[in-house]
């Protein structure tokens, strides 16, 4: 029996190939745009899943108490340590580490990496996979160091490099040896090691005896609120447990200026990656879930359109098959069959599609999706639950539609309650017109936010600005001098206009603050700085409003000179020649006020800071360079080989600060990218859903039109016949959706402090080309049938 319905569906298949054609495709489209998102949703839900005991770790948040004070995904240094050892029946490990950017060196070879200064327990707590050495002691001692994988590959060209020595360059004006006695196998993305570098680290090297920085590694210091802290609790211990405990150790050994500002949060590691970035990926994964749902439904839609439509052609079959003795579940039973094959058929298409689409679309969400012959049982079990349900969804209501047709009206080919028919297949129309034109309208305003922020002032000039990292980093007056010269070489180059040190380029909230006192105030304010010279405001072309940015600095910047931007000017009811004291009596005299700008994503406010000169702060990280040469390929190739003669023993590592700012909205980048392909994909739906509902309908009302026109109606009152029927379902599908759409968008862009204004154009673009690509798409198809000869159709058969 089985057989025979799997027969009849095929041979039903065959003698429709147009309407199968459709449906197939559709699905397939559905089905294809589905695996993707599914395919990535699961990797990204399994972040951090192979980390030993990933259910009882926890990262270390800081929720600080007053604005600027501190950043959210660091905490004091020793607090971790401090919990473990204080509190063992709560804590069962710890790991901390201090990220840094420095030269690593084998012998002639050398490069700029990201190295964490760290405890030694992050192979025994985490259980990342060795190459060589022992897991339970991986760092032999304070010498040693371990290192992945790539970074061996990179210095020596092998991978078994026990015992080899490394050196890495430090801010105190030398070099440190370590011995390797670790190699790490290639890990995978996760929080512990990719957490504050997306990169993630290739070097670690312990706290102990490590000579980076002068005074220490900082991780015993309690007034260090810049070290990442991770705990393991016990099993059946809750963050809640251990929060009073957290609370007991900072109220003992945070100091006075701390005290009672910090509160810790525990989030679990199994959800940092989600959490991380303002929610940032789980919104992703939720918006692409919900434009894969409507893609599927907009699918099925049409199979159910189509499948009803076309019922007349089957009920005589239908009537037949009751008079024969056939109960209504196996009518039933016949078209959930045929609905399997279909989708089943899709699914296979969905798989090619899949390939032909995954590389493309792992671009555009920044990783690489699996390929499908490397499915594990899970998600090929996901795939054949996910065709089943469709199929059954899709064929569900056809099925019970045809099978309950009496016999007489069967044979007569009458569907039972034609105008609810009709009715339903108009709603579904409406539904899929207005699920395209709510994404269509979504994607234009996503769009239009983006294009906002690479086309607002930022207040400073982002174009033909070189960033190179500074080496050596040396930080004390000494290594100042030394990038003074090196600064002072390269401002020889006739491409360069101009170069700055510095210690940030704007791509963030400056996490370095400075408690000031306003002028005539007692309270004090925390405000974010930078260390900068005075090069500073003419290379990112800050626009000054009063006084001088360290203008006549000539080697000898005093300590006291401080610039703010205008907002702390405001907040320290400051001006040019002020005087703004800190809380120890220290007073700093305001050099001058430049107009704010924005140093971080448009999500943020602009904010208070201020400007150190580097002479007081001896901290540094980057030379910006303002090229003044169009050719910026050959600009680079002299500033390389410039730098190569000024710093023969430093790698030549820069980017570009528009590719930086670029960086700050890659999520934006994303979700414009992904709305684009989902209203593209909705519209085709949509399109074949009217082309397939347009070519039944025609050809049912074929001798209708054919005596419209013996009655004397032209080709342009048959073409106005079909469009008027559909022109007021897209303005009802207008109607619906104008309002969704305004809610959402509206909701999504109150993330930004700077954003763009809904405008009612972008909606009556929309409208106007949904209407156009319908009414196009609906005369094409109608023309032919609308200038034929009515006498062919009038024939009797």
């Amino acid at each position: 029996m089985l057989k025979n319905y799997f027969i009849i569906a095929v041979r039903h298949l065959r003698r429709h190939k147009l309407y199968a054609a459709i449906n197939i495709f559709c699905l397939a489209i559905g089905i294809a745009f589905s695996m993707l998102i599914g395919v990535y949703i699961i990797q990204q839900k399994s972040i951090n899943g192979t980390l030993r005991n990933a259910s009882n770790q926890y990262f270390i948040k800081s929720k600080w108490k007053v604005e600027n004070m501190g950043l959210e995904i660091t905490t004091v240094a020793p607090l971790a340590k401090t919990l473990k050892e204080k509190y063992p029946g709560l804590v069962a490990n710890f790991y901390r580490f201090n990220p840094v950017t420095n030269v690593v060196s084998a012998g002639d070879m050398h490069f700029k990496e990201s190295i964490a200064i760290c405890d030694t327990t992050l192979i025994s707590m985490y259980g990342f996979k060795l190459l060589y050495g022992d897991p339970q002691n991986a760092f032999r001692n304070n010498s040693s160091t371990v290192i992945t994988e790539e970074m061996a590959i990179k210095l020596f060209g092998t991978t078994n490099v026990i015992n080899k020595t490394i050196s890495i360059s430090n801010t105190t004006s030398g070099k440190q040896d370590f011995t390797v006695s670790a190699v790490l196998k290639t890990m995978p993305f996760n929080t512990v090691n990719n957490s504050i570098d997306p990169n993630g680290y290739n070097v670690f090297v312990p706290f102990e005896g490590n000579l980076y920085f002068q005074g220490g590694s900082g991780d015993d210091k309690w007034d260090n609120i810049n070290m990442p802290g991770l705990v393991e609790f016990k099993p059946g211990i809750s963050s809640k447990d251990v929060l009073k405990a957290t609370e007991q150790i900072l109220t003992s050994n945070l100091p006075g200026n701390l005290k009672g500002l910090l509160q810790a949060e525990f989030v679990p590691i199994t959800e940092y990656y989600l959490r991380d970035n303002n929610n940032a990926v789980q919104k992703m994964m939720l918006v692409l879930s919900i434009i894969a749902a409507f893609i599927l439904l907009m699918a099925i839609i049409n199979f159910v359109n189509i499948n009803i439509g076309t019922s007349s052609y089957r009920l005589k079959e239908i009537g037949l098959r009751k008079v024969f003795g056939s109960a209504r579940k196996q009518l039933v039973f016949q078209h959930l069959v045929e609905s399997l094959v279909i989708t089943f058929l899709a699914a296979l298409f969905s798989v090619f599609l899949y390939e032909i689409v995954r590389p493309q679309f792992g671009q555009v969400l920044n990783t690489k999706l699996d390929r499908f012959w490397d499915f594990d049982l899970f998600k090929i079990g996901s795939l054949i639950l996910l065709t089943i349900l469709i199929s059954f969804i899709s064929g569900i209501y056809p099925a019970f539609v045809l099978s309950s047709t009496t016999v007489i009206r069967s044979i007569k080919g009458k569907i039972v309650n034609a105008t609810g028919g009709l009715w339903l297949r108009k709603g579904l129309l409406v539904v899929q017109f207005s699920l395209a034109i709510f994404i269509f309208i979504a994607a234009l305003n996503v769009s239009k936010q983006v294009a906002y922020f690479f086309k607002k002032d930022l207040g400073y000039d982002k174009e033909q600005l070189l960033v190179i990292t500074a080496f050596p980093k040396q930080w004390d007056s000494v290594g100042v001098q030394k990038m003074q010269t090196i600064k002072n070489g390269l401002k020889e180059l006739a491409v360069v206009k101009s170069v700055s040190l510095s210690f940030e380029v704007p791509d963030r909230t400056p996490p370095a603050t400075i408690d000031l006192i306003p002028v005539g105030a007692s309270k004090q304010i925390v405000v974010p700085f930078i260390s900068v010279d005075e090069d500073y405001a003419t290379t990112f072309g800050l626009q000054k409003t009063d006084g001088s940015f360290f203008a006549n600095y000539e080697g000898t910047a005093t300590q006291n000179e401080i610039v703010l931007n205008e907002t702390a000017a405001k907040n320290l009811n400051a001006s040019a020649g002020s005087t703004i004291k800190m809380p120890d009596g220290f007073g700093f005299t305001v050099k001058g006020i430049v107009r704010d700008f924005n140093y971080s994503s448009f999500q943020q406010a602009i904010g208070p800071v201020a400007f150190i000169h580097v002479n007081n702060m001896t901290q540094y990280r980057y030379l910006t360079v303002k090229l003044q040469h169009t050719d910026i390929g050959n600009a680079v190739e002299q500033i390389k080989a410039k730098w190569k003669v000024l710093s023969p023993s430093s790698p030549f590592e820069y980017t570009f600060m528009d590719d930086r700012f670029q960086a700050l909205y890659s999520s934006e980048l994303q979700l414009k990218k992904a709305t684009n392909m989902a209203t593209a994909l909705n519209f085709l739906i949509v399109l074949m859903g009217i082309f397939g509902v347009v070519a039944f309908t025609l050809a049912r009302r074929n001798k209708e039109i054919a005596v419209r026109k013996v009655l004397g109606a032209d080709a342009r009152d048959i073409l106005l016949l079909f469009i008027k029927d559909y022109a007021w379902l897209i303005l009802v599908a207008n109607i619906i959706a104008w309002p969704l759409a305004y809610i959402v968008t509206n909701n999504w862009l109150q993330n930004y402090s700077y954003r763009i204004g809904q405008s009612i154009y972008s909606y009556i673009t929309v409208c106007l080309l949904v209407f156009i690509l319908a009414f196009m798409l609906i005369s094409i198809q109608c023309f032919k049938v609308a200038v034929s000869n009515p006498v062919k159709s009038l024939r009797t058969e």
